[in-house]
């Protein structure tokens, strides 16, 4: 088994009829971004490069476009809605 990381909604992020747990997933903006089908979350392998990644995104922004730059996918705005939640990952042959 190999650790991995997914992007779990935080309940206080949740719309009102959403029941249930909820995962970021990174390909799918039709439904705003998030899937209650754990198999359908984007995997992070490495949480402290994606951490890493995120605030340097964040960074990019406000260089790039000022103080009131959108940065959806920056850190400080990802992990007001989510929280990283550990899975195993198992090989499938």
């Amino acid at each position: 088994m190999k650790e991995a990381w997914v992007l779990r909604l935080k309940d206080e992020s949740k719309e009102a009829d959403m029941s249930g747990e909820y995962y970021f997933n990174a390909d799918d903006d039709e439904v705003g971004w998030v899937t209650d089908n754990l198999q359908k979350a984007t995997i992070y392998p490495d949480k402290e490069r994606e951490i890493d990644a995120m605030k340097s995104h964040e960074r990019y922004m406000v260089a790039r476009y000022g103080d009131d730059a959108i940065r959806n996918f920056g850190y400080t705005n990802m992990m007001k809605q989510f929280e990283f939640v550990e899975v195993e990952l198992a090989e499938v042959d």
